[in-house]
């Protein structure tokens, strides 16, 4: 009896004990392993980030530089990415250019979509009134087709960048409030709502310490996707002259430059790097957007990415 009765003593010392957590770098490390696809275009998006911080500093040229004798030289170990009909440096105006498309993504996100998704969730979650004034604000600016709207405000403005990004980051922010609106409008029906407002929650905290942390997933995967949305759009308008200024170094703004000289079947790097870049970048975003949508909420799991 004494033998049980120690044998019991000793069970719950020896087998009680919870298994210990994991640490951070091995999940991280099986999260990359089991999505191979997010991971390489998550390294694509940092290194996109980095570019676009310290692209112009590490630039071999100057990408407004004029060079008479240097025009159209093919890649090689003094231009890698070869040169321009005005002699620039296409490496050196590649690098230069992820910085526009990172400075105009992130000043619209921040004007735009962020609070937009704010929007979106305050008109989802407390309805009536407040949704429809923001339901038919959206609606009144959608009516208008885009570039009719930024030509307008070309002419209000003046051309440039900034305008662009005042008209891009208004489309996003009507645009955000309506994706998020429907998801605000799905969780607030949920049991957990209805538990908290039992307990005496207010309807404010309820919204801030409940709705929007289970809907951060949608945020994040929108924050991706719309990034490269965003990276397009600049490439886009550039492309047409309705963005950056003429000579300065953007992805689009270059391509038009090749398309318009002629000058893509003689010397096909002039488009083959630019558009590259532009390619490379918007699949990164987006690829690891499904990648964030199916690790943050396996509901709605795609096809991206490795094993499960």
């Amino acid at each position: 009896m004494a033998t049980i009765a120690h044998d019991a003593a000793v069970l719950p010392d020896e087998y009680s004990a919870l298994p210990q957590a994991k640490p951070l770098y091995s999940k991280l490390g099986r999260l990359a392993i089991d999505n191979p696809i997010g991971t390489l275009a998550l390294l694509v998006v940092l290194g996109f980030i980095v570019l676009g911080i310290i692209g112009p500093s590490i630039a071999p040229y100057n990408p407004k530089a004029l060079s008479v004798r240097e025009q159209y030289q093919g890649p090689s170990a003094a231009h890698w990415f070869g040169t321009t009909q005005f002699g620039y440096d296409v490496f050196s105006r590649v690098l230069t250019g992820a910085r526009i498309d990172l400075k105009f993504g992130a000043i619209v996100l921040l004007l735009g979509f962020l609070p937009g998704t704010m929007l979106g969730i305050i008109s989802g979650y407390f309805g009536r009134w407040i949704d429809y004034l923001i339901q038919r604000s959206a609606e009144a600016w959608t009516a208008f087709p885009q570039l009719f709207l930024l030509l307008t405000f070309i002419a209000a403005l003046g051309p440039g960048l900034r305008t662009v990004e005042l008209v891009v980051a208004i489309a996003a922010l009507f645009s955000g409030s309506r994706i998020l609106r429907a998801v605000a409008i799905v969780e607030k029906h949920k049991e957990y709502i209805a538990a908290a407002r039992s307990t005496g929650a207010t309807e404010f905290r309820i919204l801030w310490r409940h709705v929007v942390p289970n809907i951060m997933p949608f945020i994040l995967v929108g924050v991706s996707s719309f990034f490269a949305i965003a990276v397009l759009a600049e490439s886009t308008l550039s492309f047409l002259g309705l963005g950056v200024s003429p000579g300065e170094p953007s992805w689009g703004a270059d391509l038009s430059i090749a398309l318009r000289v002629e000058a893509g079947d003689k010397h096909p790097w002039l488009i083959i790097f630019p558009g590259l870049a532009i390619s490379l970048v918007v699949l990164a975003f987006n690829l690891l957007g499904d990648t964030l949508r199916d690790i943050l909420d396996p509901r709605l799991r795609g096809s991206v990415g490795g094993r499960r």
